[in-house]
Protein backbone atom coordinates (compact mmCIF):
# COMPACT_ATOMS: atom_id res chain seq x y z
CA UNK A 1 0.00 0.00 0.00
CA UNK A 2 1.22 3.50 -0.74
CA UNK A 3 0.84 6.56 1.44
CA UNK A 4 1.09 10.13 0.33
CA UNK A 5 3.33 12.02 2.67
CA UNK A 6 4.76 15.46 2.58
CA UNK A 7 5.11 18.80 4.21
CA UNK A 8 5.31 22.37 3.17
CA UNK A 9 3.32 24.10 0.43
CA UNK A 10 0.08 22.52 -0.66
CA UNK A 11 0.09 24.57 -3.84
CA UNK A 12 -2.83 26.75 -2.80
CA UNK A 13 -0.80 29.80 -1.77
CA UNK A 14 0.85 30.23 -5.13
CA UNK A 15 4.36 29.93 -3.74
CA UNK A 16 6.59 27.54 -5.49
CA UNK A 17 8.85 25.37 -3.49
CA UNK A 18 11.57 22.93 -4.17
CA UNK A 19 10.89 19.30 -5.04
CA UNK A 20 11.62 18.40 -1.41
CA UNK A 21 8.54 20.29 -0.25
CA UNK A 22 6.15 18.63 -2.65
CA UNK A 23 4.24 15.62 -1.55
CA UNK A 24 6.07 12.37 -2.23
CA UNK A 25 4.96 8.78 -2.32
CA UNK A 26 6.70 6.36 0.00
CA UNK A 27 6.12 2.66 0.21
CA UNK A 28 4.97 1.41 3.63
CA UNK A 29 3.08 -1.66 4.71
CA UNK A 30 -0.20 -1.48 6.55
CA UNK A 31 0.29 -3.25 9.91
CA UNK A 32 -3.21 -4.74 9.68
CA UNK A 33 -2.39 -6.44 6.42
CA UNK A 34 0.78 -8.02 7.81
CA UNK A 35 -1.24 -10.32 10.09
CA UNK A 36 -1.78 -13.72 8.61
CA UNK A 37 -5.55 -14.26 8.23
CA UNK A 38 -5.05 -18.03 8.28
CA UNK A 39 -3.83 -17.92 11.92
CA UNK A 40 -7.13 -16.52 13.15
CA UNK A 41 -9.17 -19.15 11.30
CA UNK A 42 -7.27 -22.30 12.34
CA UNK A 43 -8.12 -22.19 16.10
CA UNK A 44 -11.81 -21.75 15.33
CA UNK A 45 -11.82 -24.76 13.02
CA UNK A 46 -10.05 -27.03 15.53
CA UNK A 47 -12.23 -25.98 18.53
CA UNK A 48 -15.61 -26.73 16.96
CA UNK A 49 -15.27 -30.56 16.83
CA UNK A 50 -13.97 -30.67 20.42
CA UNK A 51 -16.92 -28.61 21.72
CA UNK A 52 -19.50 -30.85 20.06
CA UNK A 53 -18.02 -34.03 21.58
CA UNK A 54 -17.88 -32.92 25.25
CA UNK A 55 -21.64 -32.61 26.02
CA UNK A 56 -22.24 -36.13 24.72
CA UNK A 57 -20.02 -37.88 27.31
CA UNK A 58 -22.08 -37.25 30.52
CA UNK A 59 -25.36 -38.50 29.03
CA UNK A 60 -24.79 -42.29 29.33
CA UNK A 61 -24.14 -42.03 33.10
CA UNK A 62 -27.32 -40.03 33.61
CA UNK A 63 -29.42 -42.55 31.69
CA UNK A 64 -28.10 -45.46 33.76
CA UNK A 65 -29.10 -43.86 37.09
CA UNK A 66 -32.56 -42.94 35.84
CA UNK A 67 -33.24 -46.50 34.70
CA UNK A 68 -33.17 -47.95 38.26
CA UNK A 69 -36.61 -48.73 39.65
CA UNK A 70 -36.88 -48.86 43.42
CA UNK A 71 -38.64 -51.61 45.36
CA UNK A 72 -39.44 -51.14 49.05
CA UNK A 73 -41.54 -53.62 51.09
CA UNK A 74 -44.52 -52.17 53.00
CA UNK A 75 -42.93 -52.97 56.37
CA UNK A 76 -40.14 -50.42 55.68
CA UNK A 77 -42.34 -47.58 54.40
CA UNK A 78 -42.20 -44.61 56.75
CA UNK A 79 -39.66 -42.52 58.66
CA UNK A 80 -36.95 -44.09 60.81
CA UNK A 81 -34.99 -41.90 63.24
CA UNK A 82 -31.26 -42.31 63.85
CA UNK A 83 -29.10 -40.67 66.46
CA UNK A 84 -26.94 -38.75 63.98
CA UNK A 85 -23.76 -39.76 65.85
CA UNK A 86 -20.88 -42.07 65.07
CA UNK A 87 -21.40 -44.57 62.30
CA UNK A 88 -25.09 -43.63 62.17
CA UNK A 89 -24.60 -40.15 60.77
CA UNK A 90 -28.17 -40.19 59.56
CA UNK A 91 -30.76 -38.27 61.52
CA UNK A 92 -33.56 -39.87 59.54
CA UNK A 93 -34.19 -42.42 56.77
CA UNK A 94 -37.56 -42.25 55.06
CA UNK A 95 -38.73 -45.02 52.74
CA UNK A 96 -41.62 -44.29 50.38
CA UNK A 97 -44.12 -46.68 48.81
CA UNK A 98 -43.02 -45.67 45.30
CA UNK A 99 -39.60 -47.29 45.92
CA UNK A 100 -37.63 -44.17 46.79
CA UNK A 101 -35.67 -43.22 49.88
CA UNK A 102 -34.69 -39.92 51.49
CA UNK A 103 -31.61 -39.72 53.71
CA UNK A 104 -31.27 -36.77 56.11
CA UNK A 105 -27.72 -36.47 57.42
CA UNK A 106 -26.66 -34.76 60.64
CA UNK A 107 -25.23 -31.87 58.58
CA UNK A 108 -28.76 -31.32 57.15
CA UNK A 109 -27.78 -32.67 53.73
CA UNK A 110 -30.61 -34.62 52.06
CA UNK A 111 -29.96 -37.33 49.47
CA UNK A 112 -32.80 -38.96 47.57
CA UNK A 113 -33.09 -41.77 45.05
CA UNK A 114 -34.42 -45.25 44.39
CA UNK A 115 -34.02 -48.00 46.98
CA UNK A 116 -33.78 -51.63 45.93
CA UNK A 117 -34.59 -53.84 48.92
CA UNK A 118 -34.06 -57.58 48.77
CA UNK A 119 -34.59 -60.31 51.38
CA UNK A 120 -31.75 -59.35 53.70
CA UNK A 121 -29.85 -56.60 51.85
CA UNK A 122 -30.61 -53.24 50.28
CA UNK A 123 -28.97 -50.76 47.94
CA UNK A 124 -29.78 -47.05 48.03
CA UNK A 125 -29.05 -45.31 44.71
CA UNK A 126 -28.45 -41.77 45.92
CA UNK A 127 -26.00 -39.11 44.64
CA UNK A 128 -22.49 -40.09 45.66
CA UNK A 129 -23.62 -43.72 46.05
CA UNK A 130 -24.81 -46.33 45.74
CA UNK A 131 -24.94 -47.19 49.44
CA UNK A 132 -25.19 -50.92 50.11
CA UNK A 133 -26.30 -52.58 53.34
CA UNK A 134 -25.50 -56.29 53.56
CA UNK A 135 -27.96 -56.88 56.40
CA UNK A 136 -31.26 -55.33 57.43
CA UNK A 137 -34.09 -56.45 59.67
CA UNK A 138 -36.83 -55.01 61.88
CA UNK A 139 -37.37 -55.99 65.52
CA UNK A 140 -39.84 -54.91 68.18
CA UNK A 141 -38.50 -52.80 71.02
CA UNK A 142 -39.52 -53.08 74.68
CA UNK A 143 -38.72 -49.42 75.26
CA UNK A 144 -41.80 -47.38 76.11
CA UNK A 145 -44.13 -50.34 76.70
CA UNK A 146 -44.74 -49.29 80.31
CA UNK A 147 -46.11 -45.95 79.04
CA UNK A 148 -48.29 -47.44 76.31
CA UNK A 149 -45.94 -46.68 73.41
CA UNK A 150 -44.61 -49.24 70.93
CA UNK A 151 -41.47 -48.86 68.87
CA UNK A 152 -39.81 -50.79 66.05
CA UNK A 153 -36.10 -50.84 65.38
CA UNK A 154 -34.64 -51.05 61.90
CA UNK A 155 -31.16 -52.55 61.95
CA UNK A 156 -28.89 -51.66 59.01
CA UNK A 157 -25.55 -53.46 59.22
CA UNK A 158 -25.74 -53.29 63.03
CA UNK A 159 -26.81 -49.61 63.26
CA UNK A 160 -30.28 -49.02 64.70
CA UNK A 161 -33.02 -46.64 63.59
CA UNK A 162 -36.30 -46.37 65.49
CA UNK A 163 -39.90 -45.40 64.81
CA UNK A 164 -42.98 -45.23 66.98
CA UNK A 165 -45.81 -47.50 65.82
CA UNK A 166 -48.52 -46.39 68.34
Amino acid sequence: MAFLTGCGDDGASGESGSDDQRPTISETEDPVETEDPVETEDPVETEDPVETEDPVDPTPGDETEEAITGQVPDELVGAWDGDGDGSARLDRITFFGDGTVSLLYNNKQVLEGPAVVEESSMTLYVPGGPITYDSWYIEQSDIGNEYGYSFEMLMLDGVSYVRQIN
